[in-house]
């Protein structure tokens, strides 16, 4: 009876360990709120008005080499673009901007209201809800980048408890987008 006793508690340690390893894996996986591979440009009607988010676009078109990042449910946002540029003339596939900001949008079922510093664009360090149940948080600071138009943002930025189906925004300084990121189904 001893040795049974043994056996079957190393038996459901074993279990133990192995479910407690999966459950790990599966609270990493869910540790991300969204991770992209591309990013669309800003082009077409959407140059120079609000978009569904109530984000203007860039007064230009833009076009896009490559972007992809994520966002954590913490607000930790990582995101890299490459080759992000006017195409047309006179700027001919140059980047005329020192700085990208960047905003994160989300669908906040619940908020009604906060308060913005702007009627459209939140800036750096702003949040803003034009639509109930929208809310946009700029990341509080600024990122370099030059004519090539390739440019790292890392920041934390801070997201409504509720924040659901976000979409990230590359911006000017002044909070108008240039790209913003497709959902994984959307590649």
């Amino acid at each position: 009876m001893g040795r049974f006793r043994l056996l079957l508690m190393a038996v459901l340690g074993a279990v133990s360990l192995i479910a407690v390893g999966g459950s790990t894996a599966s609270a990493d996986e869910s540790h991300f709120l969204l991770k992209f591979d591309s990013m669309t440009p800003v082009t077409g009607s959407a140059v120079g008005t609000p978009n569904d988010r109530g984000i203007i676009g860039g007064g230009l078109p833009w076009a896009i080499t490559f972007g992809k990042g994520e966002l954590t449910r913490d607000g930790k946002l990582h995101v890299r673009v490459k080759g992000l540029v006017i195409p047309v003339p006179p700027f001919n596939g140059t980047n005329p901007a020192a700085q990208f900001g960047a905003t994160v949008s989300c669908l906040t079922p619940g908020i009604v209201n906060v308060s913005a510093p702007s009627l459209f664009n939140t800036g750096p360090s702003g949040v803003s809800c034009l639509t109930p149940g929208i809310v946009n948080v700029s990341a509080p600071s600024l990122f370099n980048t030059g004519p090539s138009g390739d440019a790292t943002i890392n920041t934390t930025v801070a997201l409504p408890s509720n924040c659901m189906d976000p979409i990230v925004f590359v911006t000017s300084p002044g909070g108008a987008w240039f790209a913003m990121s497709n959902a994984e189904d959307d590649d």
